[in-house]
């Protein structure tokens, strides 16, 4: 895999892939606002780099949402395109979609990725239609820099396709994704790892991956209910993934001096229905009890319905503790990191990954197309 500092940069152009998939808001009066620019800012040294190393054109790709191959107004990337202008002290505006985006000189941000049918499919015409977008006049391949590891297991013509046809090179956040969380897979130990949210089957990868990594496993959220389930605890209609009852008995005999269930939940009400929103006081008091312990904790997955503020207190709580520990802290998943830039936190934690799904398959040790192409070329 080559990295950054290996590229030659000056006078070529750069497909750059980054990853502006970020929560958008919308007002009665149909005003969008970016809720949380983490991802946004995780790319701003890499264009700096860039710019600062003679770029001639720097032509940044990103997805938002998942419009299936069309057009979808509400997922155009004009609202991102004014954010970035904004932090990279340009004066572009813009007021609806468009094809591309003039963000300053030598920066543009094309429309939404996905909006190609030929994305998702990893369609080799679009990755070689991609690619000729670094050419220079003479013909001559500009480069290719991935910084999007968040998109990196899937297997796309931006992420994947495309690195067949140009020099290819790893940009600085993919660098520090790949370098913190391959600390994960080599802890210092006592390791902690602590999960909720509500993408149970993700997580289930990740507990088999780490168990001989890990020394404790603190649950809640969907994962937890559904072990609770799986113990025959009656938690009313809390959610579950059913289809994991057999696996979670099994887990449960198989690791269970290393896993700590959220068993004292704040119930409230779920569309009508009694649910577990939130971990109870008691959670709270032993989940502090393993991470004042730990040399090492990874934390992924909200431990209540943090949207609302009566369900936050949990993870509010855990992650005071998390960082007043001595351990190495990773957090990760762009709900948690949110939350944690919410509460202003996010400095204290020694990092945060902003590769969600793709953090998990890392730590479960999948392969992901996109790095492994990445590696062999």
């Amino acid at each position: 895999m080559k990295v950054f500092k290996q590229a030659q940069i000056k006078n070529k152009k750069v497909l750059l892939r980054i990853d502006f998939n970020v929560p958008l808001t919308t007002n009665d009066k149909r005003q969008t606002t970016i809720s949380d620019d983490s991802r946004i800012r995780a790319a701003l040294p890499t264009i700096e780099y860039l710019i600062n190393h003679g770029a001639a054109k720097i032509i940044l790709l990103s997805h938002l949402g998942r419009p299936k191959g069309k057009f979808v107004s509400d997922l155009s990337l004009w609202p991102i395109a004014n954010h970035l202008s904004k932090l990279l002290k340009s004066s572009a505006k813009f007021s609806g979609p468009q094809k591309e985006y003039q963000i300053a000189d030598k920066i543009i941000l094309l429309e939404n990725i996905r909006f190609e049918p030929g994305e998702e499919k990893n369609d080799p015409v679009f990755a070689k239609k991609l690619a000729g977008m670094a050419d220079s006049p003479r013909g001559e391949a500009g480069i290719f820099v991935n910084d999007a590891f968040s998109c990196i297991h899937r297997g796309h013509a931006s992420t994947e396709g495309i690195i067949h046809f140009l020099p290819s090179f790893t940009g600085f956040q993919m660098e520090k994704e790949i370098e913190n969380l391959s600390k994960i897979l080599n802890p210092n130990r006592p390791f902690v790892c602590i999960m909720g949210g509500a993408k149970a089957k993700d997580k289930i990868g990740v507990i088999e991956n780490l168990a001989g990594k890990t020394d404790y496993f603190l649950l809640a959220g969907v994962i937890a209910n559904t072990f609770l389930k799986a113990k025959g605890e009656d938690i009313k209609s809390s959610t579950v993934v059913d289809e994991m009852l057999d696996t979670a008995k099994k887990f449960l005999e198989k690791y269970k001096e290393k896993i700590t269930l959220s068993e004292y939940g704040v119930y409230g009400d779920l569309n009508g229905r009694r649910a577990i929103l939130d971990i109870g006081k008691k959670d709270i008091k032993i989940f502090d009890k393993y991470i004042k312990k730990a040399r090492t904790i990874f934390w992924n997955g909200n431990l209540g319905m943090t949207e609302k503020p009566e369900f936050a207190n949990g993870s509010s709580q855990i992650a005071r503790s998390i960082v007043a520990s001595k351990a190495f802290t990773v957090a990760g998943g762009g709900d948690t990191v949110a939350f944690i830039n919410s509460i202003g936190l996010a400095k204290k934690f020694s990092f945060l990954s902003l590769a969600g799904g793709a953090a998990l398959e890392f730590l479960a040790g999948k392969k992901l197309p996109g790095l492994e192409t990445l590696e062999h070329k």
